[in-house]
This record gives C-alpha cells, sequence and structure tokens, in this order.
C-alpha cells in the first residue's frame, strides 16, 4: 500500500502546484468552476493516499478523470486548438500517473 499512498500524494501534490496558477488566469464562471472541480479532484486524490485500502474503488474514477484528459487532449489536438508539445507534456503527466493508478489499483488489497 506504500506505492498507492506515494502515487496518490504525489499525484494531489503535483495537481495543487499546477492548478493554483490557473486561478490567475482570466477567466468565465464555467473556467472557474471546472478550475475548483479539478482542484477537488487533487483534494481526492490525498484522500485516497490517506488510506488506499479503504479507498480504493475511488481509485477508478480517479484513473477515469487521467483517461478522459488524455481523450480530451487528442480532440483539442485534432481540431488544432492545442499543438503536440503539450500533448506530450500533458501525456508524461497525466498518462504516466493513470498508469500509476492502475497499478496502484491492482495491487491495492480489497477490503473484507
Amino acid at each position: 500500500m506504500k506505492f498507492a499512498r506515494w502515487i496518490f500524494w504525489i499525484a494531489g501534490a503535483f495537481g495543487l502546484a499546477v492548478i493554483y496558477p490557473l486561478y490567475r488566469v482570466p477567466g468565465s464562471p464555467t473556467y472557474y468552476g471546472l478550475v475548483a472541480t479539478v482542484f477537488a479532484w487533487q483534494v481526492a486524490f490525498f484522500v485516497i493516499g490517506s488510506n488506499p485500502k479503504r479507498y480504493r474503488w475511488l481509485m477508478i474514477p480517479a484513473i477515469l478523470e487521467k483517461a478522459l484528459w488524455m481523450v480530451t487532449l487528442v480532440v483539442l489536438h485534432t481540431r488544432g486548438q492545442i499543438d503536440r508539445r503539450t500533448i506530450l507534456a500533458n501525456a508524461a503527466t497525466h498518462g504516466l500517473l493513470g498508469v500509476l493508478f492502475i497499478i496502484a489499483f491492482v495491487i491495492t488489497p480489497r477490503t473484507e
């Protein structure tokens, strides 16, 4: 469970560090609502990391969050809204974390 604990704590800390500057970018109320939702997910990562065995099933939506973000990036790229470098940077972080979340889910023991 140490692996899962570390992965989710690192993901939460990394996410908070990346999200904080987004509050300084001008945007619509919807934009800030989405940023707040992403912020809440970082807190969920800390919750999962606090007790991976207890919150094992919450890892599934965390994996889904990473997978859907990767799909979103591909769609934005095909529309010409983001460049290849942005996709590579995100794949290096979110894609890797998604894979590590899957590993954490598989190796974390189930609660009885």
